[in-house]
């Protein structure tokens, strides 16, 4: 796998995967945002992942949720950024947030917005939504009207966009306790589906590059292309991931359950695997893996 394979895949990776804006020298670590319920008690959790192709650690990926309110509302972050050889060797940064409702299992976004920098080429989106509803796409740089008119205003309604996405596809698991069978997703420019089928339980041994130890339940995670893609160019969407999931003690701040502990990826391109190597509640109090360099 290549790297532009390894950072493509990983944006997806929980993309699917997908703040403020950023730059390739940014190094403001994802920190933790946790409103207050109405309980008086916080709610959220992060999680940190080492993604590794060919052997190498290729990037840090952090993905962190915080809830305020009965209903709840909820803001998720993620951040992307090469680490390792890779990071000495090409400098990357991906953003992303996007906030909104939870309500009795499913998502209703508000406000997405991601960016990122790569060889000097900047890109960001942000969408704009109404009663969950993709109202407003802004791209800088912008879109083509062509590129616009590929997805019909008819395939839009119900779907969320990617960083949601990924939000409804944790929590699910973490609340549920199941694999989310179809999230659909409308990233501004592309409408498609994420699919996830449960797979056979496992145990899952420690390595250097893998603290989790114990057994895991897994969701596969496909996906189906539905408008707006270039024909015969091979994208994020053609991967599968299979998520492996246990509980490492999330269950403070109010979110019983498992979460993703490791990631392993296929794709046109070669095979990644990603790591969880560190997990805090939403006070930022470490309950899993090593403090590491955040």
């Amino acid at each position: 796998m290549n790297f532009r394979s390894a950072t493509t895949l990983s944006g997806l990776l929980l993309a699917a995967m997908v703040a403020w804006p950023a730059s390739a020298s940014d190094e403001q670590a994802l920190a933790v945002r946790a409103p207050v319920t109405d309980a008086g008690n916080p709610a959220g959790f992060s999680l940190t992942y080492d993604v590794y192709t060919g052997g190498f650690r290729a990037l840090r990926l952090d993905f962190a949720v915080a809830f305020d309110g009965e209903t709840p509302d909820y803001r998720t972050d993620i951040s992307m950024e090469t680490s390792g050889l890779v990071g000495f060797m090409f400098n990357w940064r991906f953003d992303a947030m996007s906030n909104g409702v939870w309500r009795d299992g499913e998502i209703v976004p508000e406000r997405y917005h991601t960016a990122n920098v790569w060889r000097g080429n900047e890109r960001a989106v942000s969408i704009d939504y109404e009663d969950g509803v993709a109202a407003k796409v802004l791209a800088v740089p912008p879109y083509s009207e062509e590129d616009m008119k590929k997805v019909a205003p008819a395939m839009i309604p119900g779907a969320v966009d990617p960083t949601s996405a990924v939000t409804a596809l944790v929590l699910t698991s973490a609340l549920q306790g199941d694999c989310r069978p179809t999230t659909a997703i409308y990233d501004g420019r592309r409408r498609y589906d994420a699919l996830t089928s449960p797979l056979p339980p496992r145990d899952l041994q420690r390595s250097s590059q893998a603290p989790f130890v114990g057994q895991a339940e897994g969701c596969k995670l496909t996906f189906k292309r539905i408008a707006g893609f270039k024909p015969r160019k091979q994208r994020v969407q053609d991967l599968e991931v299979d998520v492996w999931l246990a509980d490492v003690g999330v269950a403070g701040g109010g979110l019983p359950g498992r979460v993703p502990v490791r990631l392993e990826l296929s794709t046109p391109w070669g095979d990644g695997f990603g790591h969880l190597v560190r997990a805090r509640d939403s006070s930022g109090s470490l309950i899993f893996g090593e403090p590491g360099d955040d």
